[in-house]
């Protein structure tokens, strides 16, 4: 019976444990692509090269300490890829058109075999 409810006991605090860590998880950033505000770290409505750097280098940092994958870890997208003006700064638009960008250009994210531009446009009907 002592053996029993010690058992009991122990399960009922490794589930209040994991129900705990759970919700710390859930607490940290959600995955995903970062928001522009998140990169814009003054504020001003533009990304500077240093803010692009700072936010993607947090970014992975924070991504390392919760265990989460690394994907493209050694071959992220630069500033230049998203400065489409070469300007030095990333607009809300730049920054929109650098992300969809490097989602279509990931292996398996494209339109996919079966869904060319007749069955996109809904030319093939």
């Amino acid at each position: 019976m002592r053996h029993q409810n010690r058992t009991l006991s122990m399960s009922f605090a490794l589930t209040l444990a994991g129900v705990g860590l759970s919700g710390a998880l859930l607490a940290q950033s959600p995955p995903g692509p970062m928001t522009f505000a998140s990169c814009d770290k003054n504020g001003d409505g533009a990304i500077t090269e240093q803010e692009f750097t700072t936010a993607h280098e947090e970014r992975m940092a924070e991504r390392s300490a919760q265990g989460m994958p690394m994907r493209n870890a050694a071959n992220p997208p630069t500033f230049a890829d998203f400065d489409q003006n070469a300007d030095g700064e990333l607009t809300p638009e730049e920054f929109e058109a650098g992300q969809q960008a490097q989602r279509q250009s990931r292996p398996g994210m494209g339109m996919g075999t079966g869904m060319g531009s007749e069955a996109a446009s809904g030319a093939g009907k």
